[in-house]
């Protein structure tokens, strides 16, 4: 097939594919019996850097009547610790097909390591996948939902969910008892990925309130253990309420020590903010990050889950919600925004897909001229693998 006139990495070129392969990229003419596409977007596959797939689908069982990021956290301690291996890997492949419609064939998902019958359900079906060829590449973060110090069975749990195979080591500091803990959970949490060779992936910052700045001790941390970009700060939405002066800096640390922060958009802008007005956006300074050269990803982080009760694991509904109440509405930004879902979210991955001549075409074909475009209509990719 032919893909004519379609935007491509930011210029209006035609594309062909053949046998599954990328055979020509420039100015080209259709051949006799070939399918033609005009005009549209085309892209490397998506890649998903935040989700937590034991909670997903669960949003019916447990509703959250306040909305807010504690009773999801009190609803899912409720239902984790009796879902079983089959129901957790069942809805988590339910959530995986949804995603692979959309386009996302990289996963990376966070796991509560407060049941590790749950954790080993993830692994299991990592690994599943791997046999299946063509299916979605999963990576499983120990997640200590309710902290790792905070006792010492929750310390206990964390240490043996990393040891039973997970592909990052997670932490919540701003969950931990005092800010000197949670700065020490990020300590540990260094250290065992250092030792194990394993990716840092920590829920940083999760609060309203700019007193809570352990983003800079894990910049520091990057540093000292030599980690910089096999770390990934999620969240870090206390970044909004930081003075200008702290931000600038703690910007700038990102930047130096190569840590990414990934935006949660969808949750993060009803889950921040409740309480009285004025009521703070619950996001991260995207802007700002990105002007000075910081790399950023985009999750879609919950999906129909006792946190967020929408969600169509579509990722681009995660950009069009960022360019909204980030206020990236410029033709560059919102590129950007749509472009980070191809790009930036697979760092993680260890490698960034490339839309190059004689490589397989695992692409997507948007009907929408650009992508400014897709993220006004949000349409169904034609995804060829």
């Amino acid at each position: 097939m032919l893909f004519k006139d379609c935007w491509l990495d930011g210029r209006r070129t035609d594309l062909r594919v053949e046998d599954g392969l990328i055979t020509a990229i420039g100015e080209l003419s259709a051949q006799p019996g070939e399918r033609v596409h005009r005009g549209g977007t085309v892209c490397p596959h998506l890649a998903e850097p935040h989700v937590h797939l034991d909670a997903a689908l669960l949003g019916r069982r447990a509703p959250n009547v306040s909305g807010t990021l504690e009773e999801g956290i009190r609803n899912w301690a409720a239902l984790r610790d009796g879902l079983g291996r089959a129901d957790v890997k069942a809805r988590a492949r339910q959530t995986l097909e949804m995603y692979a419609r959309w386009g996302c064939t990289r996963v990376r998902t966070h796991v509560d390591t407060g049941c590790l019958e749950n954790v080993a359900a993830l692994i299991e079906l990592r690994d599943e996948l791997v046999g299946e060829g063509d299916s979605a590449e999963l990576q499983v973060v120990a997640f200590p939902q309710e902290g790792i110090l905070t006792s010492p069975e929750r310390t206990a749990l964390w240490r043996e969910a990393v040891a039973m195979g997970c592909d990052a080591v997670g932490a919540i500091p701003h969950f931990e008892p005092t800010r000197a803990e949670g700065d020490r959970s990020l300590r540990m949490a260094c250290e065992l990925a250092a030792e194990g060779g394993l990716y840092v992936d920590v829920h940083c910052d999760e609060r309203d309130s700019g007193e809570f700045r352990h983003l800079l001790t894990l910049c520091d941390l990057a540093d000292e253990y030599e980690l910089g970009p096999r770390i990934i700060a999620g969240h870090c939405t206390a970044m909004h309420q930081w003075p200008d002066d702290v931000a600038a800096h703690g910007i700038e640390r990102v930047r130096e020590s190569g840590v990414q922060v990934v935006t949660n958009p969808l949750d993060n802008i009803v889950l921040q903010g409740r309480g009285t007005y004025p009521r703070p956006r619950g996001h991260t300074r995207v802007d700002e990050l990105w002007a000075a050269g910081a790399s950023v990803g985009i999750g879609h982080d919950s999906v129909i889950d006792p946190w967020y009760r929408l969600g169509t694991a579509n990722l681009v509904d995660a950009a069009y919600m960022l360019v909204h109440y980030a206020h990236l509405t410029s033709e560059a930004q919102m590129v950007h925004a749509f472009t980070t879902l191809a790009h930036e979210n697979h760092r993680c991955f260890g490698s960034t897909p490339r839309l190059v001549v004689g490589e397989p075409a695992a692409l997507l074909y948007y009907d929408a001229s650009d992508p400014t475009e897709v993220l006004r209509m949000r349409p169904e990719p034609m995804v060829l693998r």
